[in-house]
C-alpha cells in the first residue's frame, strides 16, 4: 500500500494470492483463504480500488475463495469456512463486524449499508451458494464453522427477511438440529447475532420469530452441557430481540431447569445472563414484573448454590435490582447469611451490598440488621472486604443522611480507631471518612459532619505510625475544595507541620501535595 495505487503492491499481493490458492500442498491452500479477506479490502479501499483492473481483481479473488470452499482436502474446505464470515463481510463492505454490528445501537438501519445492486448480487450468485455448500458439508468441522458465519451473511443482505428466510434461515435451522454437538455448540455462541441479522422485526415475520425462539430454546435444553453453557450466554440479548412476550413464552420455561442443571459452569453463566437481564445497557426491554415473576426465585437457588462462583455472578451484580430488594426477603436474608461466608469474594460483594439494602429497605432495617455486620466488615482481615465498606460510606451518606451518620456511624468509627492497636484499622477509619467527605462532598451536607471528619484525619496526622500520617494526608487532599475557614484555621497549620517537621519522607511528599491542591 505503501508503493501508492500505481507501485507494485497490488499486484504482489494479487500473485501472492493466486499462488498460495494454486499450490500442491495443502498447507498453502490454508494460508490461501486466510488472506484472501484482507486482501479483497485492499482492493476495495481507496488505494486497491484505482489500480489498474481493480473489479476484475475483485472477481479473480472471489472465484480463487469459491474453489477452495470446494477443495478436496477437508482443511482447506475448513479454512474457507473459517474465513467465510470476514470474506462476506470484505464482499459486502460492511464498515464493521457482525458481531460489533448486532450489539451497536444504531444497528437497526443495516439495509443502508449494503445499497449497491451489483454488491448484493455478488453476494446472492456467488456467496450465499459458498455458505449453503459449506453448511452442508459432511465434515462437522466445516459445518461448525459455516453455520456460524450466518450473521455476517445476514447482515451482508441487509437483514432482507425475505432473503434470509429463504436463504440463511435454513442453515441455521439445520444447525441448530445438527447431530454434531460441536455445530450446535459453534451455532450457540453466535446465536443473538445470527437471529439479529435475519430481520424478523416485522409483523408479518411473527411465525419466524417464533421458530427462532423454539430452536433456542432447544439449545438451551440441549443433552450436551456445553452447548447449554454457551447458550445461556445469549439469553439477555435475545430477549431484548424478540421482548417480554416471546421471553417468557420459550425461554422462561427453561429456566429452572437449567438454575438446577448439575454442571456448575452452566448455573454459573445462567446466573450472569439473569443480571444481565436486569441491566439496562443490554437488555431494557423486561419489566419489573419480570424480574420479581421469573427472576426471584432463581436469585434465591443461586445465592444458595454450594459455589462460591455462582453466587458471586448474583451478588457482584445484585444492586441492578437494587430497587426491588424490598420485596425479596428471601434474597435479602441469604445475603446476610453470606455476611460470613468462609470466601472472601463473597463477602466483599456482601459490603458492597449493604448500602444498597440500606437504599431498599430503610435506614431503620440497616440499624437493626446491618450495622453489626457493617462492622464486622469494616475489620474483616481481608483488605478487599474492608475496601468495599469504605467505598461504600459515600452511597450510605445519601441515603441516610449527616445528621444520622453522624449520631450512628461516626460514634462506632472513633470507638473502633480509638481502642485499636492496629495501624491497618486506624488505615481503615480514616479511609472511610476521607471517602464520606471526598472532593468536598461533606460540605454539601452540613459544616458539622465535615468537622467531625476533619478531627479525625487531622489526628491521624499526628499518628506515631507513619503510614497512617500519610493515609491521612492524602485524605485531605481529596477534601481541598472544603470550607475556605475551616482550612486555614485548622488543616493548613497541620499539613505544613508536617512538611517541615515530620521525619519520614513519604508523609512530607503527601502532606505537601495536599497543599498543593488547595493552591
Amino acid at each position: 500500500a505503501a508503493e501508492g495505487p500505481g507501485g507494485a503492491a497490488p499486484s504482489l499481493l494479487l500473485a501472492m494470492a493466486k499462488r498460495l490458492s494454486g499450490a500442491d500442498w495443502f498447507t498453502a491452500r490454508v494460508s490461501a483463504a486466510g488472506i484472501l479477506p484482507a486482501v479483497y479490502r485492499f482492493f476495495s479501499t481507496a488505494d486497491g480500488a484505482t489500480a489498474a483492473n481493480a473489479e476484475e481483481v475483485r472477481r479473480e479473488l472471489r472465484t480463487l475463495y469459491k474453489d477452495l470452499s470446494t477443495d478436496d482436502t477437508p482443511m482447506v474446505r475448513r479454512s474457507a469456512a473459517k474465513n467465510l464470515g470476514s470474506v462476506v463481510e470484505a464482499v459486502a463492505n460492511l464498515p464493521r463486524t457482525a458481531a460489533s454490528l448486532s450489539t451497536a445501537s444504531g444497528g437497526g438501519s443495516i439495509e443502508a449499508m449494503v445499497t449497491q445492486p451489483a454488491v448484493r448480487k455478488i453476494v446472492l450468485e456467488e456467496l450465499v451458494p459458498v455458505y449453503q455448500n459449506l453448511g452442508s458439508d459432511e465434515q462437522d468441522s466445516v459445518r461448525l464453522l459455516a453455520v456460524a458465519a450466518s450473521g455476517s451473511v445476514g447482515y451482508a443482505l441487509g437483514c432482507d427477511a425475505e432473503l434470509t428466510s429463504e436463504l440463511v434461515w435454513p442453515v441455521v435451522r439445520g444447525g441448530c438440529q445438527d447431530l454434531s454437538w460441536r455445530v450446535r455448540h459453534n451455532l450457540s455462541k453466535e446465536f443473538a447475532t445470527v437471529a439479529g441479522s435475519l430481520g424478523f422485526t416485522s409483523s408479518e415475520y411473527g411465525a419466524k420469530q417464533t421458530e427462532i425462539f423454539r430452536s433456542f430454546s432447544g439449545l438451551l435444553q440441549d443433552q450436551e452441557a456445553e452447548v447449554r453453557a454457551v447458550a445461556v450466554e445469549s439469553i439477555a440479548r435475545m430477549a431484548q430481540l424478540g421482548g417480554p412476550d416471546l421471553f417468557q413464552a420459550h425461554i422462561t420455561p427453561a429456566l429452572p431447569t437449567l438454575a438446577e442443571d448439575p454442571v456448575m459452569e452452566v448455573r454459573s453463566k445462567l446466573a450472569q445472563a439473569i443480571m444481565d437481564c436486569c441491566d439496562e445497557a443490554t437488555c431494557a426491554i423486561l419489566t419489573d414484573r419480570v424480574v420479581l415473576q421469573d427472576f426471584k426465585p432463581l436469585l434465591e437457588g443461586f445465592l444458595n448454590d454450594e459455589f462460591a462462583e455462582v453466587q458471586l455472578r448474583v451478588l457482584t451484580k445484585l444492586a441492578r435490582v437494587s430497587h426491588l430488594l424490598a420485596r425479596m426477603d428471601t434474597v435479602v436474608g441469604s445475603i446476610l447469611a453470606m455476611a460470613k461466608a468462609i470466601n472472601w469474594r463473597v463477602r466483599d460483594a456482601v459490603s458492597r451490598l449493604l448500602p444498597h439494602l440500606a437504599e431498599a429497605r430503610g435506614i431503620a432495617f440497616f440499624e437493626e440488621h446491618l450495622m453489626e455486620l457493617w462492622l464486622k466488615l469494616l475489620l474483616d482481615q481481608v483488605a478487599e472486604v474492608r475496601f468495599g465498606c469504605i467505598s461504600g460510606m459515600s452511597k450510605l451518606l445519601s441515603v441516610a443522611g449527616p445528621a444520622w451518620m453522624q449520631r450512628e456511624i461516626l460514634p462506632h468509627y472513633l470507638r473502633i480507631y480509638e481502642e485499636s492497636s492496629s495501624y491497618l484499622t486506624r488505615i481503615t477509619i480514616i479511609r472511610s471518612f476521607a471517602e464520606l467527605v471526598k472532593d468536598g462532598g461533606g460540605a454539601a451536607y452540613g459544616h458539622a459532619l465535615l468537622e467531625d471528619v476533619l478531627s479525625l484525619m487531622l489526628k491521624g496526622l499526628r499518628d506515631k505510625v507513619a503510614n497512617v500520617r500519610m493515609v491521612a494526608a492524602q485524605g485531605l487532599a481529596t477534601v481541598a475544595s472544603g470550607d475556605e475557614a475551616i482550612w486555614s484555621a485548622r488543616v493548613q497549620p497541620e499539613l505544613m507541620a508536617r512538611v517541615t517537621e515530620d521525619d519520614d519522607e513519604d508523609c512530607k511528599f503527601y502532606a505537601q501535595v495536599a497543599l498543593d491542591a488547595r493552591a
